[in-house]
């Protein structure tokens, strides 16, 4: 008894300490350079109305909204682990359907820092605005990150996709389905 009393203060203090993330060097000394300007939506979305964000690329405040096109709305976050999973699967959704749908991604419950520095790692060339609040995924009713929704041109959700492990092929036949069109 005597030695776990000797000992137990020493695990108190230890689980207090700095987490393993608070302990590693900085990525650099300056911040990131991701820079992906946004378009402004000019259909509000449905369940969450006139909210304007910050856009992560370059801080311009962004009405969220559709704009004039289907619209692929991807709530992620830096710490989000499935997430890391998700981004190439959804840059390469864009990239292979960006004519046809955009795509805005919501960097949510996240500092504008680390998602830029996300976005840098995983070279994601769709916009994305910050949303620290999380009113997006509240608005439409995501229950936890990741999370996908499928809004028509005119703000409606047509589908919200919440489990996790989203593929491109996945996600082309959800938008396929989702818009009436014929994607790639």
């Amino acid at each position: 008894m005597k030695r776990l009393l000797a000992v137990l203060p020493l695990l108190l203090l230890s689980a207090c300490g700095p987490s393993a993330a608070e302990t590693e060097t900085p990525r650099d000394a300056a911040a990131p350079t991701w820079s992906v300007a946004c378009t402004p939506g000019t259909a509000p979305l449905d369940g969450v109305g006139d909210l304007e964000l910050d856009c992560l690329g370059d801080g311009a405040a962004t009405p969220v909204g559709a704009a004039g096109k289907p619209l692929v709305v991807v709530l992620w976050a830096s710490w989000c682990v499935p997430c890391q999973a998700e981004a190439p699967e959804i840059e390469a959704f864009f990239q292979a359907n960006g004519a046809q749908v955009d795509v805005l991604g919501v960097d949510t419950a996240d500092t504008d820092d680390a998602g830029r520095w996300f976005a840098d790692d995983f070279g994601m060339t769709f916009p994305s605005v910050a949303d620290p609040d999380e009113r997006v995924r509240v608005g439409i009713g995501v229950p936890a990150l990741p999370g996908i929704a499928l809004v028509r041109p005119d703000g409606t959700v047509a589908q919200l996709i919440v489990e996790p492990g989203v593929t491109t092929a996945s996600l082309t036949e959800a938008a396929e389905a989702a818009f009436g069109l014929e994607l790639a």
